[in-house]
């Protein structure tokens, strides 16, 4: 335990706590302007394609920021040795694991959301690649997916019923990112106004 919180150097805490912030602010603005468009869309106030590419933008960057995050603790890979003779990347995420207490039940453990920011061109380059046939769609919202035996290809979507966004065939369930990037800001903000320190 001990030896963990020494990876980061204490003056350096303030670098990763500002760095982390950068990705949950830019989150969370895009959550609170797709918030505001579902809710039109619940309450029938908009078609639900008024504003597609918009709420599609926000999400998309939801699952980004958090892809973003999700490095921090699970790099792909180890990096050179630091000064303790142990991998650098390794060893700032295990560190970071233990401070935020980020379990293998958190939602960003997901390797599809952290390649989400560093593959993006190359996953894209494999989708268009499959063969489409059919109908293609590169924006939609709906209630919930259909199944069509006509062979349709998505680029980007949103379900409202399930809350769940997809893009190039990967689907994602918003909420619970949303409510893990939540808990880490409220500890970073926390962390910020005491001094920009992770806890000793």
């Amino acid at each position: 335990m001990e030896e963990n919180l020494t990876t980061i150097w204490t003056p350096h805490h303030a670098f990763y706590i500002q760095s982390m912030l950068f990705n949950t602010n830019s989150a969370f603005q895009s959550c609170s302007i797709a918030e505001k468009i579902v809710k039109k869309i619940s309450d029938g106030e908009i078609d639900p394609q008024a504003k597609k590419d918009i709420l599609l933008d926000c999400l998309q960057n939801v699952v980004n920021q958090s892809g973003a995050i999700s490095r921090y603790f699970f790099p792909s890979r180890d990096g050179p040795k630091g000064a303790s003779g142990k991998s650098l990347h390794k060893d700032r995420a295990s560190y970071l694991r233990e401070v935020f207490d980020v379990g293998e039940s958190s939602p960003l453990v997901n390797r599809g959301l952290r390649n989400s920011i560093e593959h993006f061109d190359e996953r894209l380059d494999l989708y268009v690649q499959q063969g489409m046939v059919g109908y293609i769609f590169p924006s939609l919202i709906l209630p919930e997916p259909e199944d069509s035996e006509v062979p349709h290809h998505i680029f980007r979507a949103y379900y409202l019923k399930q809350g769940i966004f997809q893009i190039l065939g990967e689907r994602y369930e918003i909420q619970p990112i949303v409510n893990e990037l939540a808990r880490i800001h409220d500890l970073l903000m926390k962390f910020d106004q005491k001094g920009g320190v992770f806890p000793t």
